[in-house]
């Protein structure tokens, strides 16, 4: 893992370190002029512009579009003590932001190349810390990743997270267990003051989104006696936060029975409905439901582009989502509508938007639009970390 005098070198074409130089985190293969020394996946390279001036090192990986994970602008040693120091780094910053607190101690505390860390989740449900490796380079140094994040945090329970594309993609075996402290089941924490109880070892991401936590919050504050429809509802995050701002009554609706169970004990757990909680296909639901029904509706899918190829094909199911969303929001009502593909850009996004109110002959002026939360930091020059799309539409 420390930086070696034999370490091989990656020179990039000229021109095409600028990004770096500016502060972007990653190093493309199409960017790659020659390389000098042989490595293997994983290992730590320097890279260096075409006129040989260091701009930095870090995880190399040859099967990858992502050549090169940048750790480091500095000439050091990408060992144990760096790592440690990253961590601290990021508990220290998300004190700064109030995290965790008596109302909230689901957060985000490491986001991978926003805390330097490439290849890294570290996400904090209470006193339980999950891990997820999204780098092979991160993923060969787990064990001492397990060990700083249980002495750095302090959690009762360290457990690692599968993130199954792409650890294919990247080409590490990948893992769900808990690797520190007791075994778990559910971990109990609080967003914006609701309860829940985090299922980190059978849930999608770690266990729940959090990049949404300020935008529920947002919700909640937009919500008083209002009909809400919260759409991919996941563990109920809007509804709930929705019904805690004094929502009239909320409606949340996902294909999976588990996650529509969960979401059903989190109203329970925070004395919190009424909560109708429907096991349903969203484009399904919607295109069921009575038009002009409700007045806050909110539409939270999953990425539906993963990949360039998936483009065209992403844009027209947000598109025919967000008609459908439309149909539904009474005269008036607001629309929070999402995406989190990082290849669908923002302008983009706004675009569907637009086409979609065409569609669906209604008039749509945005009102506001947000990303994730600041405990999910990204680079400067880095768009790509910028992945959330959070836009509030008032509908007519």
């Amino acid at each position: 893992m420390v930086a070696s005098a034999a370490m091989a070198k990656v020179f990039l074409k000229r021109g095409r370190a600028n990004p770096l130089w500016h502060g972007h985190p990653w190093v493309y293969s199409g960017a790659i002029a020659r390389e000098e020394g042989a490595y293997e996946g994983g290992d730590v390279v320097d890279v260096l512009d075409i006129d040989g001036r260091f701009i930095g090192r870090g995880f190399a990986n040859g099967r990858s579009q992502i050549r090169v994970r940048m750790l480091t602008r500095r000439d050091e040693a990408v060992d144990r003590e760096l790592l440690r120091s990253r961590l601290v780094e990021a508990k220290a910053a998300r004190a700064r932001l109030g995290l965790p607190s008596e109302r909230t101690n689901a957060y985000r505390l490491v986001n991978a190349e926003g805390d330097g860390l490439p290849g890294l989740v570290i996400d904090m449900y209470g006193d339980v810390a999950a891990v997820q490796f999204t780098a092979l380079g991160m993923k060969r140094l787990d064990e001492t990743v397990f060990d700083l994040a249980s002495e750095v945090t302090k959690a009762r329970a360290v457990v690692e997270v599968s993130a199954g594309g792409f650890a294919q993609i990247e080409g590490f075996g990948a893992a769900t267990r808990t690797v520190r402290g007791d075994e778990i089941q559910l971990a109990a924490c609080r967003e914006n003051g609701i309860a829940y109880e985090v299922d980190p070892l059978h849930g999608q991401k770690t266990g729940m989104f959090l990049d949404q936590r300020e935008n529920r919050r947002r919700i909640a504050e937009l919500s008083k006696g209002a009909r809400v429809l919260d759409v991919y509802t996941y563990a109920g995050g809007f509804a709930l936060n929705a019904l805690a701002g004094g929502a009239q009554s909320a409606t949340c609706v996902d294909s999976s029975a588990r996650a529509i169970e969960r979401a059903s004990r989190h109203a329970e757990l925070n004395r919190l409905g009424p909560l109708d909680a429907v096991e349903a296909d969203a484009f399904r639901y919607l295109e069921a439901v009575r038009p002009r029904s409700y007045d806050l509706v909110v539409i939270d899918p999953p990425k539906f582009a993963r990949a360039r190829k998936d483009l065209d094909a992403a844009l027209k199911g947000y598109e025919r989502l967000n008609v459908l969303a439309m149909n539904a929001c009474a005269a008036g009502a607001l629309l929070a509508t999402c995406s989190c593909s990082q290849n669908v850009d923002q302008e983009t996004f706004e675009r569907v938007i637009g086409n979609a109110a065409l569609s669906a002959g209604r008039r749509v002026r945005v009102l506001d639009v947000a990303s994730q939360g600041p405990d999910h930091p990204v680079p400067p020059a880095f768009p790509e970390g910028r992945y959330l799309k959070f836009v509030l539409c008032h509908v007519v």
